[in-house]
Parts: structure tokens; sequence; C-alpha cells
């Protein structure tokens, strides 16, 4: 089988129609350039080129080779960069999961905008789900990295490097008329009358858990919940009036016209943090820009979106 020098050495001389001027070109003798020609020839079992004394003159097959041989050598130094890029992270496929609590934080929004202004030719996978599943996933090499709001237990973490982005307090989304917007803070046992805005026990997510434990801890029940399957969902039924909703301070970003007031229960906040087991220097990347956004925590207590 043919080799990409020979057909480099073949497309040399098809264009100078020379075989000294190609052998100058390519930097070598005449003579290995001939012997190589005739090896090539050999190969293919076909002439490519007609020598005489005087001049050298492409066969049909000839012309016909040297289309191909262009278009490979073009293809074969495209894969040759391509793979260098992707040594190098600017190029390849970035696998990124995240928990339905964390997605509306700006840390991951901000890196992976940057990361794709940079790097275009990155080609990204968004998996949306619950800590759970995301850290069976990144274990099982399905995912790069994720962002997942939860306080893991070391057990749950171990083999998997952590990029912890900050705190996230938990707030109470009201709607603006609600006889409870103007307090500068709540307690769970303030709202305890309320019809509470939950995500789906079934979701397993983060979010759910750590409600119903601080619920527990402030022996508070609510029998008027109602689970609802997102938390873009939760703010449009807030905003109706359907009821009100414990979630994390990033969510203030997106609710227009509710009040968020900060929950003041002990242990209402969570980190926030960049999970990875992969080596992809794409997910490296992600990491250093992720740690250099600043999580946004700190809201005006009461404060309306506008």
């Amino acid at each position: 089988m043919f080799e990409l020098k020979q057909l480099r050495y073949f497309v040399a001389v098809a264009q100078e129609l020379n075989f000294r001027r190609a052998a100058a070109r390519l930097h070598i003798t005449q003579p290995p350039l001939s012997q190589q020609m005739k090896a090539l020839e050999e190969d293919l079992g076909v002439t490519l080129f007609l020598r005489d004394t005087h001049s050298v003159r492409l066969t049909r097959a000839g012309k016909v080779f040297l289309e191909e041989a262009q278009q490979l050598l073009t293809s074969a130094q495209r894969s040759r960069s391509l793979a260098r890029q992707a040594e190098a992270g600017e190029v390849g496929m970035l696998s990124i999961g995240y928990s339905a609590s964390a997605i509306f934080s700006a840390a991951l929004s901000d890196a992976l905008a940057t990361l794709l202004d940079d790097r275009p030719r990155i080609e990204l996978q968004l998996q949306g789900g619950n800590a759970l599943d995301h850290l069976s996933s990144l274990r099982a090499g399905r995912l790069d990295a994720a962002l997942l709001r939860a306080d893991l237990a070391r057990e749950s973490a171990k083999g998997l490097r952590l990029c912890f982005l900050g705190e996230e307090p938990l707030y109470v989304f009201l709607n603006a008329n609600h006889r409870l917007a103007a307090t500068n803070q709540l307690f769970l046992r303030d709202l305890k009358e309320e019809r509470l805005l939950l995500q789906p026990a079934s979701h397993r997510t983060f979010l759910r858990r750590q409600v119903e434990s601080l619920a527990e801890r402030a022996e508070v029940s609510f029998p008027y919940s109602l689970e609802v399957p997102d938390i873009t969902s939760m703010l449009c039924f807030i905003t109706a009036g359907l009821g009100v909703a414990v979630l994390p301070a990033s969510v203030v970003q997106v609710s227009r016209d509710l009040v968020a007031v900060p929950l003041a229960d002990i242990d209402s906040s969570c980190p926030l943090t960049l999970v990875s087991a992969s080596e992809n220097p794409l997910v490296k990347e992600l990491e250093r820009l992720a740690q250099g956004r600043h999580l946004e925590t700190s809201f005006s207590s009461g404060w309306v979106n506008s």
C-alpha cells in the first residue's frame, strides 16, 4: 500500500512535470524520487507518467490519481491538525450535566459561553438530571463534568475532582402581592399555611431533599404542597398566586415580578460544585473559567425583579 510520502512525491512531480525540479522542491536527490515513483506505479498497477529524454507527461491514470492524491493529502493534513487541536483542547466533544437547581447560576453558563467563544468548533452536549445520576454518569465516563448544587458526602465524591464554586443560599419566592412579600427574612415555619411548590419526589433532587430535611428539623409539615415538574413552571405558578417555593438565590436572576426573601433557617445554603473525572483539556479549561466567575449570592432582602 502506498504511503503519504509517496503521494507528496507524486504530486510534486505531477505539478513540476520535471523530476529534477521536483527533487529540488522536495529537498531530496533525483534517484530516490524516481525509485519512489516506480514503486508507486508498481503498487497501483498503472503507469502514471510518460517519460522521454525531453519531457514528463501525466497519463490519463496519472491525471485521475493526481486529483485523488491531492484530496488525500488535504484530508491527512486536516486530520493531523484536528488531532493537534484536540490535544490542545481546541476541538472535541464536551458532555456536561447539571442539576435542575444549579443551572440558573451564572457560574456554568458564563464559563461555557466563554469557552465556546474561544473554541467555536467544540461539540457540546448538555444533560439535565439529579446529582446521584450525574455522579454515576461521571464514573461511567458518560459525562465529562457536572454542575451540582449538592452537599456531596466524601464517599459519594471519591475518585472525582471537585471544583468548589461557592455557597448558594435558599430564598423564598413569593407573588409580589403576597402577605409576606415585605418581610426581610422568613423561616420555614412562617410558610406552614402556604401551598409549597416542590420538585417531584420521583426526580430525587438534592433541593427537594434539602427542603424536606429543613422542614423536618423545624417540625413543620406542608399539607397543601404541590409537585411541579420544573423550576420555570414553579415561577409561573407563583406569579399566578398558586403557591410559594424555596429555591436557590441564583433563580432571582430569572424570576421577573416576584419577590425573593432570604430563608433564615440554619443550613439553608449549599455548595455549588463542578464535579469531573475526565482529563479532557476542555474540562480543565472549563474548571478554570468557572472558578474565575464569582458566584453572585448577595441579594438585598425582599428584592423584587422588574
